[in-house]
């Protein structure tokens, strides 16, 4: 638990961090860019990163499993060498042919009146952005957390003031947001692909690529399915609606994400390669660790969550300029659907543990039609709520089949009701919230009355008995001696 909770914070400060400085340059971007700005680079991102997740074929999570079956350094070395070679290869003639083919996709994603230069400064960008992706998960891999949030963190501050010169002096719109990220990508990744390859050697193993590929190619269909559950709702939103439509939404997206930038992006950069350590490890007696650590980060989950619903709108309404402000309207029922989403961390280790992957690309695909049927059904009528609750149910879906799937392959234990609960909770005060709270008050008393309602949480967590032995211990030990807590996360 210590040692979880040691790179799951290192990995939490960098994602902070980072949250904190795109946050402060929000009110800046929404002031350049237009809704329909913001529609483009929805669009674009989200293209390239079904992209990425075809033409990865698994390897990253492939290479995270791999490396945990041997025991010696060289076999592990061959391990991440042979994936990095692999993606390399991959992505390289992908830049090729997106390149050669820009105009069309330019017209069929955009449409014919949008410069052609964005798509070729994203295909660019993929390309780019793939040179850190072997060398960060090696880093993961052999958990040395504060050296890949320290490289992320780079990485951001030069993106960050390449976006200011560009996007703010220069004027260049949505193409300095793709410069930005083409030069902060070349320079960080670039060094992390010669430090690691320094480090562990430039080999390629035609059986560890097979191996790899074996293992991961089930992973594609999980990932598509992934990758239509959070992002399918822009395509229908482009094609019922706008590009400012697109723009709006991808907004209410990104506080939403919040939940699990904080909670579920740290907890998984270190959780694959800990379940699997504590598996090897303690056997029989793995799942009772497992369930405890697993039901502590399904509170976490759900309190951020509770949090980014109730006070989102009184950031919107502060930070952002009156062309973004309708962002707000579909958070709650994102906040939701990210519940669900980060609940997949839980859900999925037994499948994991157990070599099943294809058991994840089973609930993930089927949740993935789920979620087609929903968008269609929801968007053209409701727009951007149509597409919020699309993403809720989809993702409830996901992590139900997920669930029951992946406790057949490895039981841990943790009940429905253990993960269930707080979230019924969390919902009905978040209603309570809409319905004390009214629309003409002003920050400081909608600020007010959110905070009491979620005091009101607080009080209900502790009297049901949610919180786990460990966790009562950790708090009343933290309370105490804070010391006490970072000396024995420093041992872990």
């Amino acid at each position: 638990m210590a040692s979880t909770v040691k790179h799951g914070l290192i990995y939490f400060l960098g994602n902070a961090l980072a949250r904190l400085a795109g946050f402060i340059m929000l009110p800046v971007y929404t002031r350049v860019l237009t809704t329909g700005d913001y529609g483009v680079l929805e669009i674009l991102s989200v293209s390239a990163d079904v992209l990425s997740m075809i033409a990865g074929l698994g390897i990253r999570q492939a290479m995270l499993r791999l490396y945990y079956q041997h025991d010696s350094d060289e076999e592990r070395h061959v391990v991440v060498s042979t994936a990095a070679l692999l993606v390399v290869a991959i992505f390289g003639c992908l830049t090729v042919g997106g390149l050669a083919l820009a105009r069309p996709i330019s017209e069929a994603m955009l449409g014919p009146d949008q410069p052609l230069i964005y798509v070729q400064l994203a295909v660019v960008s993929f390309v780019v952005g793939a040179l850190g992706d072997i060398p960060g998960v090696h880093l993961q891999a052999s958990q040395r957390s504060s050296t890949l949030v320290t490289s992320n963190l780079v990485r951001l501050l030069g993106m960050l003031a390449l976006n200011i010169l560009f996007i703010v002096v220069i004027r260049t719109g949505v193409k300095g947001i793709f410069l930005s990220n083409i030069i902060a990508s070349c320079i960080v990744g670039g060094f992390l692909a010669w430090r690691m390859f320094r480090e562990i050697g430039m080999r390629f193993d035609r059986e560890t690529a097979r191996a790899l590929i074996k293992f991961g190619t089930p992973l594609v269909a999980s990932n598509l399915g992934s990758f239509v559950l959070h992002f399918s709702d822009r395509y229908f939103l482009r094609f019922f609606h706008a590009l400012n439509v697109v723009g709006v939404y991808a907004l209410s997206y990104k506080f939403a994400m919040l939940i699990a930038m904080f909670v579920a992006g740290p907890f998984s950069s270190i959780w694959t390669a800990k379940a699997l350590e504590i598996h090897r490890r303690e056997a029989e007696g793995a799942p009772p660790i497992l369930r405890s650590i697993l039901k502590s980060f399904s509170l976490t989950v759900v309190t951020v969550a509770l949090g980014t619903a109730l006070y989102s709108r009184v950031v919107i309404d502060l930070l952002l300029g009156p062309e973004f402000r309708a962002a707000d309207e579909a958070i709650p029922l994102l906040s939701v659907g990210m519940v669900f989403f980060c609940f997949r961390n839980v859900s999925q280790t037994g499948a994991m543990i157990a070599k099943r992957p294809g058991l994840i690309a089973k609930a993930t695909t089927s949740a993935a039609v789920v979620a087609l049927l929903l968008n269609l059904l929801l968007i053209p009528r409701w727009g951007g709520m149509g597409a919020a609750a699309a993403t809720a149910g989809a993702f409830g879906v996901e992590f139900m089949l997920m669930r029951a799937l992946s406790e057949r392959a490895y039981a841990i234990g943790l009940t429905l009701a253990d993960e269930l609960r707080p979230l019924g909770i969390a919902c009905l005060v978040a209603f309570l919230a809409e319905w004390v709270v009214p629309s003409s008050a002003g920050p400081t008393v909608a600020i007010a009355l959110r905070s009491c309602c979620f005091g009101l949480y607080l009080v209900a967590i502790a009297s049901t008995g949610d919180l786990t032995p460990e966790a009562r211990g950790l708090i009343r030990r933290s309370v105490r001696d804070p010391r006490a807590i970072m000396a024995a996360l420093r041992g872990a």
